[in-house]
């Protein structure tokens, strides 16, 4: 299997940390203002600590939608792979941000490409895009596709409870509240093709850690343990992450998954995380050896792209000529479940 091409478009409204907390000043009007200073400065602490800077998010004002962007990106891979739409043969959706839980939001992209092909959903966090590379591989294995497509929209800022998230209810809602604030929105599509290029999946779960990072539905106590209380916080449809539990545990988590996986991480060109947040990246590539291999630059300019944020991350390491044609490279992505995995490939 081989990346012939990835596209990816971004919505128009950078946001900056200052803009943020000015919207939280404006969300809390009539709170007390020492609650306020003192929400301020924990928040602006932790997005200094993570590394975020800006993110971008749709503009309402001037009725940015998903499916534009998303189109956006599939014209771009499209061309970049020197393929038409009616050449793919597999086509699937992933990851958070959709407006379908039914049919599959695969069949609609197809439809409005006029196109017939295999399609269905792929959904696991911030895992989504790996697994469906996964998927890929196995399919262009066969004698029956040549061309996949794996497309994301994650546009999920309003829908997850932005800006209501930002009401001061208590200063400990930040501990589970913060990660909303260090997401941004973006559309990818990644264009595969058959090859006899080896790809090596490496898969790990950690379930035990699922309630740290959770979007519930309507109805999500009908399917937990009764005394279970921590899974929606925030709320139906609200996104909670307890975040600095979830990067400490993560992070020890898959420097031992890389040590027992590859005996000398150090030989691959660059490495690729999703980046939920940017500075633990660092401390863990010193433990590892891999300083100035672990690409993490997406992060503080776009925020956490959720299941865009590595393709998002190969598309611009091209662009700045850190990434090249040959190269060999190690996706590990770290995902809410908790979901960990190492894939190695000639990019």
């Amino acid at each position: 299997m081989k990346i012939s091409s990835i596209g990816v478009t971004l919505p128009s409204l950078r946001v900056t940390n200052s803009d943020l907390l000015r919207q939280l000043v404006e969300v809390n009007q009539g709170v007390q203002q020492d609650q306020i200073r003192s929400s301020c400065t924990q928040i602006e602490t932790l997005l200094k600590k993570a590394g975020a800077q800006t993110r971008f998010y749709r503009d309402r004002s001037r009725n940015e939608t998903a499916l534009p962007m998303l189109l956006n990106a599939i014209g771009q891979a499209l061309q970049g792979a020197e393929i038409r739409a009616n050449e793919i043969d597999l086509l699937i959706y992933c990851g958070v941000g959709r407006g379908f839980l039914e049919p599959a939001m695969a069949y609609f992209v197809a439809s409005k490409l006029e196109i017939s092909c295999e399609c269905f959903d792929v959904t696991d966090a911030c895992m989504s895009w790996v697994r469906a590379l996964h998927i890929v591989d196995h399919f262009l294995a066969g004698s029956r596709y040549s061309n996949a497509m794996i497309i994301n929209a994650e546009f999920n800022i309003y829908e997850s409870g932005y800006p209501e998230l930002m009401k001061i209810d208590s200063l400990q809602k930040w501990q589970y509240t913060f990660p909303a604030f260090t997401i941004g929105e973006a559309a990818t599509a990644t264009v595969l093709t058959k090859s006899d290029d080896v790809w090596n999946f490496h898969f790990r779960s950690l379930p035990k850690h699922v309630g740290l990072c959770t979007i519930p539905l309507n109805g999500y106590r009908d399917y937990v343990s009764p005394e279970t209380s921590d899974l929606g916080l925030n709320g139906v449809n609200k996104f909670m992450c307890f975040g600095e539990e979830l990067s400490r545990t993560a992070s020890r988590a898959m420097t031992r998954f890389i040590k027992e996986t590859y005996p000398d991480p150090q030989g691959f060109k660059k490495w690729f995380p999703h980046t939920a947040t940017a500075r633990p990246y660092a401390h863990a590539a010193q433990r590892l050896g891999l300083n100035g291999k672990v690409y993490t630059s997406v992060f503080p300019k776009y925020g956490n792209l959720v299941s865009a944020s590595i393709p998002a991350a190969l598309w611009m390491a091209a662009q700045e000529n850190e990434l090249h044609r040959g190269d060999r490279i190690v996706l590990c992505p770290i995902s809410a479940g908790m979901s960990m995995a190492l894939v190695d490939l000639t990019y």
